[in-house]
């Protein structure tokens, strides 16, 4: 990934998309918002427990440094599923100023409209971003165990090509800093959820450390990307833990719950006007 720093708010960019001047696709960190206390400082998530008027302000930042009124942010309520959303100019804003407002029920959206940024709000969990740069299209997905398990990064690809008429091998996308397998140990239970969705294909994933079972996501979606038809040289992994990087990202699990979220944001543009 590419690292950005403006004024001291730092945040980061895939390299696969940097060729295409008409889409942003970035990952924010924590560094240099309004939040205090156990949110500190750049926390994006109204849900939280956080001052909104702190995220509120926070939204703003991001806005003004990638070029979009804070009004227009737009997320969903992620409830850990694979529902995928396709989403218009009239969906512009939705969850933007009050979290009851958010797209109902989904953790992923795609859309081919320009100038609406849709916001996948994580803290462990990875973040999925898709374009198609031939039907000029994007996706974003929330990819938690309980979406990966649920396929949802397959779930994207298939919507984007029936809304779209998406060619999956067309598809670049970016996989955000999530929890790495290094911090990510699982229930028994989970894992032989995984086997038994996933058949022997599971063990490319799930590791036993002396009993301890861990799950690598990053490879999970990854996996579920290259079957869904996207090509593996088109599929960009940050490779970042979020529960090791604790001065960049926030981590529900090194947290113990009490954290904030950062976001990873796709939006079109009417033209080649990328503001980094």
């Amino acid at each position: 990934m590419i690292e950005h720093d403006v004024i001291g708010i730092k945040y980061f960019s895939y390299n696969i998309f940097e060729p295409y001047l008409n889409l942003t696709s970035v990952v924010t960190t924590r560094r240099r918002g309004r939040s205090k206390g156990a949110y500190a400082s750049l926390n994006l998530g109204l849900h939280v427990g956080d001052d909104p008027d702190a995220v509120l302000e926070n939204r703003a930042i991001v806005g003004q440094i990638l070029g979009f009124e804070p009004e227009a942010f737009t997320v969903a309520s992620q409830v850990h599923g694979a529902n995928v959303l396709v989403v218009g100019s009239d969906d512009e804003g939705r969850g933007a100023i009050v979290e009851d407002d958010a797209l109902p029920c989904a953790d992923a959206m795609i859309s081919r409209a320009p100038g609406l940024p849709l916001a996948i709000l994580v803290a462990d969990c990875v973040a999925l971003s898709f374009y198609d740069p031939v039907k000029t299209a994007v996706g974003i997905a929330h990819a938690g165990w309980k979406g990966t398990l649920g396929r949802i990064a397959e779930a994207t690809v298939a919507a984007m090509s029936a809304a779209f008429d998406t060619v999956p091998s067309d598809l670049l996308v970016g996989v955000s800093p999530s929890i790495g397998k290094c911090h990510y140990e699982i229930s028994r239970e989970v894992a032989e959820s995984f086997s038994d969705e996933f058949g022997e294909s599971a063990g490319e994933f799930l590791a036993d450390d002396a009993g301890k079972l861990y799950l690598d996501l990053w490879e999970a979606n990854r996996a579920q990307l290259v079957r869904a038809g996207v090509s593996a040289d088109r599929i960009e992994v940050a490779g970042t833990c979020s529960a090791c990087e604790s001065d960049l990202f926030y981590s529900h699990r090194r947290d113990k719950g009490t954290t904030g979220r950062f976001a990873a944001l796709v939006m079109l543009h009417y033209t080649g006007s990328r503001s980094y």
